[in-house]
């Protein structure tokens, strides 16, 4: 994967931040960041997830303590260094462009 993402890996970065969660908890937190209107769906979440693992932006990690489901285990993921490094990037790269639509469409707003 290359350093510049696509929107769906942005998301799963976004979804972990500093936490370590499993696919279902990253689907719901991305929710309340966005206040829903931007979506995480299921049935491209774990395919992306193996390219970020794959591309070491993310890692599996052990469950937190109490995190036990009492159904099958789940799968759970931190975001790497090098997650971090390009979903920083990632940012700064948007920001700049919002800016740039800013001066464009709304000159006095623009920073």
């Amino acid at each position: 994967m290359p350093d510049r993402l696509t929107p769906q890996a942005y998301y799963v970065l976004l979804a972990l931040g500093e936490e370590t969660r499993h696919g279902y908890a990253m689907i719901q937190r991305f929710a309340e960041l966005t206040g829903g209107s931007e979506e995480l769906l299921p049935g491209t979440l774990y395919a992306t997830l193996a390219r970020m693992v794959a591309s070491g932006l993310i890692e599996e990690a052990r469950a937190p303590r109490g995190a036990e489901s009492g159904g099958p285990p789940r799968r759970h993921y931190r975001v790497t260094p090098r997650g971090r490094a390009v979903a920083e990037a990632e940012s700064e790269r948007m920001r700049r462009l919002l800016s740039a639509a800013r001066r464009v469409w709304q000159p006095g707003l623009a920073r």
